[in-house]
């Protein structure tokens, strides 16, 4: 037998010093989230992350492999089990904040008060109003008279949307 080195594949997780989810919790409060770590809407998360990798950058640390993963872990995430299922969770979080939206302007409140037939009428609202205000639509609507923040979404959503067609091209 020739002399090729083993190489030892470690079967312990690691565990990330308490910094991390420091600067987790940090970047969470920056972004106005009231919210516990394990509660943030999966594209809030990915900001977090950001920032972490920033920070963590910025104080020296190396980014040992399989952080992210073990952060979620560490402050009790359930992380989608792979990228398209986060895509398809990521979308569907913008597309309830549009409705939520919606709601607002329609005078309904918040959606867990509504009625069946109200959420029903929000929900397709919400349909029309994304695939109106798609550009990719045959026939789109003119949405400037949108307010900013419902244009901001809209462009978020097409924004996860294309990314999301862009991994099943891919």
């Amino acid at each position: 037998m020739p002399d090729t080195p083993v190489v030892v594949v470690p079967t312990e997780t690691f565990s990330l010093p308490p910094e991390w989810i420091e600067a987790a919790e940090q970047a969470a409060r920056n972004l106005g989230q009231g919210k516990p770590l394990a509660e943030l809407s999966p594209e809030h998360w990915q900001l977090v992350l950001a920032s972490v990798t920033d920070r963590m950058l910025l104080h020296g640390e190396t980014l040992p492999p399989g952080w992210r993963r073990t952060l979620a872990q560490q402050v009790g995430r359930q992380e989608a089990a792979d990228r398209a299922e986060a895509r398809v969770l990521a979308l569907h979080a913008k597309r309830e904040e549009i409705a939520a939206h919606i709601a607002r302007d329609l005078g309904l409140g918040g959606l867990a008060g509504l009625s069946r037939d109200e959420r029903a009428a929000v929900d397709q609202q919400t349909t029309e109003t994304i695939e109106g205000c798609d550009p990719a639509s045959p026939e789109p609507t003119d949405c400037s008279e949108a307010d900013r923040t419902m244009r901001r979404l809209l462009s978020e959503h097409h924004a996860l949307k294309d990314l999301q067609a862009d991994e099943v091209d891919a």
